[in-house]
């Protein structure tokens, strides 16, 4: 008598056997190292693509090769330095907002842009830009306009070089107050979100859902066209930005600050753009102590980056301030 196997069971039995506790603990695994690259990979690609956004030329001075781009026509130059965790979109809207007899100078700080080279302190950076336009052969006559971190830096260069200052616009000073229990609290809360935004962003989840629709990282900037939001957010996500943030941020709420000068500029014009609140938190009106020929010009609490959200604000500051300049030439 011959017996026959039941095709059938066998099949359900080896089935069950694939199916243990062991190989299902193998196929999450495997899974979980599938998501966990593919997410690399995703936000690798995605932020390459934004931090890659970059226009100008470049020009090598102390072992950093800067990025930086003029714009416009006049006899007079303007110096631009923006806030921490600026873009090529600070530059842009600033562009289409101006239209004065100047020029405008505009350059990457070391980890933004297509800047490549090592942080430094503002100061360290203020020298360079002195040599840098010895390099271009320029008249050293220039109008200063920094906001926040850039502040910093148009701070150090107006107190190395004031005969070189023909104007300044001071957007949110802080200078004299680095180190201080208010820059502590400054840094803490501009930071708070960093930490589980780099160690989300590993995997690049933070990206697709802010892609997504699912949360917005634009960190309470509001502009009006939905594609350069959508830039700045994803650009704020990239990992070697948010370092350069935060070690700006890192020397403001560590460093000594930078001496206000009273009576350093004379009579050359100084304009402060500031909001109620930060004047107040800063002690910002002591740099009006700089210029006999200062004004102050308040922009709504709601502003966190004024040249990104308010250009035509700096734009009508700066026309104002090339009149009194080209008033006061014919004396």
């Amino acid at each position: 008598m011959s017996f026959f196997v039941d095709s059938n069971s066998l099949e359900r039995h080896k089935f069950r056997k694939m199916i243990n506790k062991k190989n299902i603990i193998r196929f999450i695994l495997i899974l979980i190292l599938a998501l966990f690259i593919a997410g690399y990979l995703y936000e690798e690609y995605q932020a390459k693509i934004y931090l890659d956004e970059v226009a100008g030329d470049t020009i090598t001075v102390n072992q950093v090769e800067y990025n930086y781009e003029t714009y416009g026509k006049g006899d007079y130059i303007v110096i631009v330095d923006s806030a921490s965790g600026s873009s090529i979109l600070n530059k842009r809207y600033l562009m289409e907002s101006f239209e004065g007899k100047a020029r405008l100078f505009f350059y990457d700080r070391p980890g933004y842009g297509g800047t490549k080279g090592e942080l430094k302190t503002p100061k360290e950076t203020a020298e360079d830009l002195h040599f840098m336009f010895r390099r271009f052969g320029w008249k050293m006559q220039f109008i200063l306009v920094g906001e926040e971190y850039g502040s910093l830096v148009m701070q150090e260069y107006l107190n190395l070089y004031p005969d070189e200052v023909i104007g300044a616009v001071f957007i949110n000073p802080l200078g004299q107050m680095l180190g201080s229990d208010e820059m502590v609290r400054y840094k803490d809360m501009r930071s708070a979100s960093f930490p589980s935004k780099e160690i989300l962003g590993t995997v690049g989840l933070p990206r697709l859902m802010q892609n997504m629709g699912i949360l917005d990282f634009s960190d309470d900037v509001s502009l009006e066209n939905e594609d350069d939001m959508h830039f700045f957010a994803n650009l704020r996500l990239s990992k070697a930005y948010m370092n350069t943030m935060e070690a700006e941020l890192h020397h403001m709420a560590t460093a000594s600050g930078i001496e206000v000068k009273p009576g350093l500029m004379g009579d050359h014009p100084l304009y402060l753009i500031t909001s109620r609140r930060n004047s107040e938190r800063f002690q910002q009106e002591n740099y009006l102590s700089y210029s006999s020929e200062s004004e102050v010009f308040i922009v709504p609490d709601s502003v966190s980056d004024v040249i990104l959200e308010r250009p035509e604000d700096v734009a009508s500051n700066l026309y104002g301030m090339l009149d009194k300049i080209i008033r006061s030439s014919f004396r």
